[in-house]
């Protein structure tokens, strides 16, 4: 199967490298702005580019010191945004574009096991259900750098075995994991620490070994951190710190606190009641470890303590955290449909198994494969924009409203209220669209503007807000409207 794999995995390799471009890009831009971190990442990269700091993010053109994250991922969303422009293609092109990478450089690295491990390695990252379609390959959050650059780091630290300049790598890719995350970025150091420590290879680090290794990572770090600390002290560290640590640790930032088991019962169906892709990838491994011990060999000691420790650090240190959000068991996922992948070729390669048994258990991984890649296709179709944020790019394309101020009186709240600041997502497809300078206040704070006598702007308001007070708006001029909401000129 070996030899007849020479000629057919180059093919096979870029074809797969395809369908995971397709889920990643198709359709990217249809989607709404995702309430989460994507609105905020967008708000702080455009105004960053649009006459904003490098080193310091901002929101409304103030210091932003909600979004705590350093400003790897926003510098990438500006780049999108130099290439095509601004909008929610250039928004979300560098996720997408990551887990392609992700999925090339797992590839190349598990040709070291063998062709088919490599192409079943991959093809199982084209199933990761969950990463598609929230918050990390097809959204404009840190999540997909974060994991590319953990994987990376990751692949690094089973080979430092090998050669030592592994090492610097990993050290190197851990600094950008945690200019892109902050202290998420700790596991790495937790995993790499206990390998080193395990396999032996930290007695093998000679005082120069060690030097380099800090440099790669200090270094990096100094070159967004200094800048950064120019801008406004250690406030906005104190803040990481308070945040990222101590808020999401106890559970206090965010009602997201779980139980221990939070994690296992979504990604392996017990919640939903229903097979996961993770649940089927859990169980190759499993059938996998079972049979290496008579059909198959084990690879070297230091190969399984590296797979073993990626998978369960993460696991266990977000498991025990308080505060859970899905995404954070977003870098564990990798290895476990990478080691699916290996485990499915050893058995389909396995000389001491029964024919009928390898071509049973092939069918079942092409069913796995194909049904769960055509979920993901199933979940992209149904995304689609909504109302509002598509209502605001619509008169955003008029020349003559471009860069004005604007406001917004939303629907009713349901206690009779109007909701008169801008929503975050909204804000990114605002500014990003019409370069407009959203105003919180709505038609009430129209009257505290008298510094703009003279300027247009643009109020965007919702039609049961018109029609319970439709007296506020007499005087304004409808230029657009949408089935529930209206955009009226004003001039101050």
């Amino acid at each position: 199967m070996e030899k007849r794999m020479k000629y057919i995995y180059p093919v096979c390799f870029v074809l797969i490298i395809a369908v995971i471009a397709f889920l990643a890009f198709y359709k990217l831009d249809v989607k709404y702005v995702d309430p989460w971190d994507e609105a905020r990442h967008g708000v702080n990269a455009y105004e960053m580019a649009n006459g904003g700091s490098l080193f310091q993010n901002t929101y409304l053109r103030q210091a932003d010191y909600y979004n705590l994250k350093p400003p790897l991922s926003m510098w990438c969303i500006m780049l999108g945004m130099a290439v095509f422009g601004n909008g929610v293609f250039a928004l979300r092109f560098y996720s997408a574009l990551c887990y392609v990478i992700l999925a090339i450089a797992a590839g190349l690295w598990l040709r070291r096991y063998g062709r088919l491990e490599s192409l079943l390695g991959m093809a199982f990252l084209a199933v990761n259900t969950t990463a598609f379609q929230a918050h990390m390959i097809r959204a404009g959050d840190a999540d997909s750098l974060f994991v590319l650059l953990f994987t990376l780091a990751m692949l690094c630290m089973m080979r430092i075995p090998e050669k030592k300049y592994y090492l610097y790598l990993c050290g190197l890719f851990f600094a950008l994991a945690f200019l892109t995350k902050s202290y998420h970025a700790g596991m790495i150091a937790a995993v790499g620490g206990l390998y080193l420590v395990l396999t032996g290879q930290i007695k093998k680090l000679s005082v120069k070994n060690w030097l380099l290794f800090l440099v790669s990572i200090v270094v990096p770090i100094s070159l967004w951190a200094v800048p950064r600390a120019m801008v406004d002290g250690t406030v906005f560290f104190q803040k990481m710190w308070e945040t990222d640590v101590l808020g999401r640790t106890d559970g206090t930032l965010q009602n997201n606190i779980a139980p221990f088991t939070y994690y296992l019962d979504y990604y392996l169906g017990a919640a939903s009641g229903k097979v996961t892709p993770y649940l089927c990838a859990f169980v190759v491994c499993l059938l996998g470890v079972f049979l290496a011990n008579k059909h198959f060999a084990w690879e070297k000691r230091e190969a399984y303590i590296g797979w073993a420790l990626w998978i369960l650090v993460p696991f266990l240190g977000f498991s025990m955290v308080q505060n859970k959000l899905l995404w954070y068991m977003y870098p564990v996922l990798i290895p476990v449909l990478l080691a699916a992948g290996v485990f499915s070729a050893r058995i389909l390669k396995s000389e001491n198994l029964l024919t009928a048994m390898k071509v049973v258990f092939g069918a079942a991984v092409a069913v796995i494969l194909l049904y769960y890649i055509n979920d993901v296709v199933g979940i992209i179709r149904s995304q689609g924009s909504n109302e509002f944020q598509q209502l605001v790019r619509t008169v955003a394309e008029d020349d003559a409203n471009k860069g004005c101020r604007v406001y917004v009186d939303y629907n009713l709240t349901e206690d009779g209220k109007i909701n008169s600041d801008w929503s975050q997502q909204d804000v990114f497809v605002a500014e990003a669209y019409g370069d407009f300078e959203c105003v919180n206040g709505g038609h009430f704070g129209l009257k505290l503007q008298s510094t703009y006598l003279g300027e247009k702007g643009l109020l965007f308001a919702g039609r049961d807000v018109s029609g319970e007070y439709e007296a506020l708006y007499d005087d304004f001029e409808v230029v657009a409207e949408s089935e529930n909401y209206r955009v009226y000129a004003i001039t101050y």
